[in-house]
C-alpha cells in the first residue's frame, strides 16, 4: 500500500468527538468516524450485507461499526464481518492525520472470497446445483 498515496478528506473539526461523517472522495463514499480519543477511522459507507450506507450506524468501543439497517457488526480495523447478516468484510482505508487534517488511502475495494465449493460451468452452486 506504500505506492498508494494518501488523500486529504477532512479537516479534523469537521468529524466532531464520537461522530462521523461522510465524505465523497474521488467517486468513492469515505465514511470517517472520531473514536473520541483522537483517532479517526474510515472505511467505505457501504454494508457488505446489502451495500447500505453505515453512516448513522454505532461506533463501539471504537473498536467496530454496527450497520444501522440490519445490525450487521464489523472490525473496523479490518473490516472483518463480526455477525450476521453479514458474512463478507467492509472496505477500511488506513488514515492519518497531521497538521489538523484527516487523510486516507483510497485501497482498492474488498473482494468477495472465491467460492471453494464451485464447479466450473456449473452456476457457481456446489455439486453443480
Amino acid at each position: 500500500m506504500a505506492d498508494i498515496p494518501f488523500v486529504l478528506v477532512a479537516k479534523v473539526e469537521d468529524v466532531p468527538s464520537a461522530g462521523m461523517k461522510c465524505f465523497d472522495v474521488e467517486g468513492r463514499g469515505v465514511l470517517v468516524m472520531n473514536t473520541g480519543e483522537g483517532a479517526y477511522k474510515a472505511v467505505e459507507n457501504a454494508c457488505s450485507h446489502e451495500k447500505k450506507p453505515l453512516e448513522g450506524g454505532r461506533v463501539r468501543g471504537g473498536k467496530k461499526i454496527v450497520c444501522p439497517h440490519h445490525g450487521a457488526n464489523f472490525d473496523l480495523d479490518t473490516g472483518k464481518a463480526l455477525s450476521p447478516p453479514a458474512v463478507l468484510p467492509i472496505t477500511v482505508f488506513p488514515t492519518k492525520v497531521e497538521d489538523g487534517s484527516i487523510y486516507v488511502q483510497l485501497v482498492e475495494a474488498m473482494k468477495p472470497p472465491a467460492n471453494p465449493f464451485a464447479v466450473p460451468g456449473a452456476g457457481g452452486m456446489p455439486g453443480g446445483l
